[in-house]
This record gives C-alpha cells, sequence and structure tokens, in this order.
C-alpha cells in the first residue's frame, strides 16, 4: 500500500509539477493519496486484494549457504511487505527497531546490521500502524531475515498491484492465468578506491 501511495504521488509530480512544489503541499497531496486508496481505511473498502497481502502474495527465503527455497507465512493484518539491508527506511527511521537479545534468540533472528548479508524483512499493517513506526513508538511486524526474496505474485481478483525499489514506485499488472516472480538478493559489498592527483 505504501507503493501504491508513492506511484500516486509520483503520478501528481509528473503530470502536475506546479503542486508539488514545497514540503507542505507535497505532504497534503500524499495525506491524500493515503486516505483515497485505502491505507487508513482498508475495512470500508471491502476489496479481497486490499485486506490481505497473501491474497496475490507468496514469500519465499533463502538462508545463506542455503540453495532450497523456504515459504514464509506473511501475516493476515500485513499489507506491506517492506526488504531492507539497512537500518533505516522512510527518511532514516528504524522500523526494524531494537529488539532484546531474548527476542532475537527465541525468533531465530540476529541483529539488524549492514554488513551481516541478511535483509530485514517486516510488514505494515496499515496506515496508523505505519505512522506509529514512522515516529518509532512501535516496530513494524518482523517477518524474517534472509539472504535472499522471492516473491510471486498472482493476479485472483486483483489486476494490478503496486511496489517500489529504492523511491522508484511503478504499477505491476497481475494476470489471473500467471504468476509475476520478483527475485531479491543481498548483493556483497564492494570497496570504493577514489584516487586524486
Amino acid at each position: 500500500m505504501d507503493a501504491q501511495v508513492a506511484y500516486g504521488f509520483h503520478q501528481v509530480r509528473e503530470k502536475k509539477p506546479k503542486l508539488a512544489k514545497g514540503p507542505i503541499t507535497n505532504k497534503l497531496i500524499y495525506s491524500g493519496y493515503s486516505c483515497s486508496q485505502g491505507w487508513f481505511c482498508t475495512p470500508c473498502l471491502g476489496a479481497p486484494c486490499l485486506m490481505e497481502l497473501k491474497n496475490i502474495m507468496e514469500l519465499y527465503i533463502k538462508m545463506p549457504n542455503h540453495t532450497d527455497w523456504e515459504p514464509i507465512s506473511v501475516p493476515p493484518d500485513v499489507r506491506s511487505i517492506v526488504a531492507l539491508n539497512l537500518r533505516n527506511y522512510g527518511g532514516g527511521r528504524n522500523p526494524w527497531g531494537h529488539p532484546t537479545d531474548k527476542y532475537l534468540h527465541k525468533r531465530g533472528f540476529l541483529e539488524a546490521r549492514e554488513d551481516d548479508g541478511l535483509l530485514e524483512i517486516f510488514g505494515l499493517k496499515q496506515g496508523w500502524h505505519a505512522s506509529f513506526v514512522m515516529v518509532e513508538l512501535i516496530t513494524a511486524k518482523h517477518i524474517a531475515q534472509a539472504a535472499a526474496i522471492k516473491l510471486k505474485i498472482k493476479g485472483n481478483q486483483c489486476k494490478k498491484t503496486f511496489m517500489q525499489i529504492d523511491d522508484e514506485p511503478w504499477k505491476q499488472p497481475l494476470d489471473e492465468k500467471s504468476s509475476t516472480f520478483v527475485m531479491i538478493n543481498r548483493m556483497p559489498f564492494q570497496h570504493l578506491m577514489i584516487s586524486g592527483k
């Protein structure tokens, strides 16, 4: 859902650049899309593909040094999946939070770090949940940590879904008869050497 809002905002910016010139008008446009596209009021809209992400998507992960994909259950209340290779999201927020060692051990997670070779996968339930996560009053819903992620997206009752990578949103068409696969792999960090004269 956050990709859908970003896509709507991006379309306004492309079609009417004079409207989206300042931070206050940008926030108003973004908020308007958040409300009108169901991010805050999904139960009112009643569309099955908006109610549960698992209606259109299957999630698989691959752990480091493993070759098999493991299916991961998407919690029924999650409407947006985010995969990060950094701690920061949405302007410097830390949605993964700082879980206790006891919690990490119980869930089989490691402390989130940029250099651990893992992607943190978490979910946002709806606009209110995302808002509290963004002001860091609560953490996002922890789903998994993995070296690679595979999403299988199927049409069913929905004709499209919205996705974004590095703040670039797009509308992904869906088909009932075929599936779309999205693979996300963590690439090794490369040191850059800059020489000057």
